[in-house]
């Protein structure tokens, strides 16, 4: 019997425990969340706009966003690369001939 009570209170333990991480997680990135919407509104985050654009010197020159987003690339980003963490770290991997215009948060 004892180990019959030793068992159940284990799974209990081990569920609160699981209960515990998805709550912590959860608030995490809800905090995430609340502190990207300080920096930008839901509209100008989906909005085509670069803060950091590197381009070569050709000619039509090259040029490539180095922002990093959370969870989603801008409207127009036709290739998109997130990390798989909690929340994602997405870069727009395309190329273009021009820059976007800077995004709202550099301008305040």
């Amino acid at each position: 019997m004892s180990l019959k009570n030793n068992m159940v209170v284990l799974k209990v333990c081990l569920l609160l425990l699981f209960l515990v991480g998805v709550t912590a997680a959860r608030m995490e990135l809800s905090f995430f969340k609340s502190d990207q919407s300080s920096s930008y509104d839901d509209d100008e985050y989906s909005k085509p706009c670069c803060d950091l654009c590197m381009c070569t010197r050709s000619m039509p020159p090259q040029c490539s966003c180095e922002d990093i987003r959370l969870n989603s690339c801008h409207s127009d980003c036709k290739s998109c690369m997130c990390t798989r963490s909690q929340p994602g770290q997405c870069r727009c991997l395309d190329t273009n001939d021009f820059c976007y215009k800077p995004c709202k948060s550099r301008d305040d």
